[in-house]
C-alpha cells in the first residue's frame, strides 16, 4: 500500500465520512474523538497537534502520537492490542492539526500501514519515568509513572477534577528526535492523494464485504434424489 496524504482538509468532516462508511457499531466513539481533536488543535505545542486515529468496524480511537511512542502507556498498548484483531479491517491514520476556526479544524491526514506502524513502535518506543497531573484548580503535580493512577485518586478529593496529564519520558530529546524523523519520512514517502478517491475505495471494500457475507449465508442446495441413488449403486 502506497501511503497517501490529504492536505489542508476539514479534519472532522473527513473523519466523520470515514466513520459513516466503515464503522458499523459504536459510532458514538467519534464524539469523544471530536472533543480530543478540538482541544488539542488549540495547543501551542506542535507535538499535541500530531495524532494517531484508528477507525474500526466496532468503534474509533484517537491518540496523541507522542504518547503512542512511549513504552507501556495506554496509548501504546491499545495500538498493539488492536493490531491482532481483524488487522485488515482496522484503518489507521496520522493527523496533523494545523488550524482551528470555531469547530472547524483543518490539517493533513495520512494513511498508515498498521503492520508497519507496529513494527516501528516496537523498535522506537521510549520509556516513561514520570507523569505531570494538571488539575482544574490550576495546580499541577509530577509523580512517578508507576503510581500515577494512585496519585490521581489521592489528589482528586482535595484538588478537584483532573483536567489533563502529560507523560514525561526518560529522554524528551530522544522522543523529539524520533517524532521529527518520523514526520520527515512520512512526508517524503506519502503521495498527494484525493480524499474522494479514498472514500470510493472504502465503499468498494464495504460492498465486497457485504457480498461475501451474503454468500456465506447461502447454504448449498441438496443434490437431486436420482443422483444420490446412482452414486449408491
Amino acid at each position: 500500500m502506497i501511503p497517501q496524504v490529504y492536505r489542508d482538509v476539514d479534519i472532522l468532516g473527513c473523519l466523520e465520512r470515514i466513520v459513516n462508511q466503515h464503522t458499523k457499531e459504536f459510532k458514538e466513539d467519534f464524539e469523544i474523538d471530536k472533543k480530543i481533536i478540538l482541544k488539542l488543535a488549540q495547543s501551542a505545542n506542535d507535538t499535541d497537534r500530531h495524532l494517531i486515529w484508528m477507525c474500526r468496524p466496532l468503534g474509533t480511537q484517537c491518540l496523541r502520537e507522542r504518547d503512542v511512542f512511549l513504552e507501556d502507556t495506554y496509548e501504546n498498548r491499545v495500538l498493539h492490542a488492536y493490531n491482532s484483531k481483524k488487522p485488515n479491517k482496522n484503518l489507521l491514520y496520522a493527523l496533523h492539526l494545523k488550524n482551528i476556526d470555531g469547530e472547524t479544524v483543518t490539517g493533513d491526514i495520512y494513511t498508515l500501514d498498521y503492520a508497519k506502524e507496529i513494527e516501528r513502535l516496537s523498535l522506537l518506543s521510549c520509556p516513561v519515568t514520570q507523569v505531570t497531573l494538571y488539575f482544574s484548580n490550576g495546580k499541577q503535580f509530577t509523580v512517578p509513572y508507576e503510581s500515577f493512577n494512585d496519585a490521581i485518586h489521592e489528589l482528586t478529593p482535595e484538588q478537584g477534577e483532573l483536567d489533563s496529564f502529560r507523560y514525561l519520558p526518560e529522554s524528551e530529546a530522544e522522543l523529539g528526535l524520533i517524532l521529527r524523523r518520523l514526520h520527515i519520512r512520512r512526508d517524503r514517502q506519502a503521495n498527494l492523494g484525493d480524499f474522494e478517491q479514498h472514500m470510493e475505495g472504502l465503499q468498494k471494500i464495504s460492498v465486497r464485504d457485504k457480498l461475501q457475507k451474503a454468500k456465506s449465508r447461502v447454504k448449498p442446495s441438496k443434490e437431486p434424489q436420482t443422483k444420490k441413488k446412482e452414486q449408491s449403486l
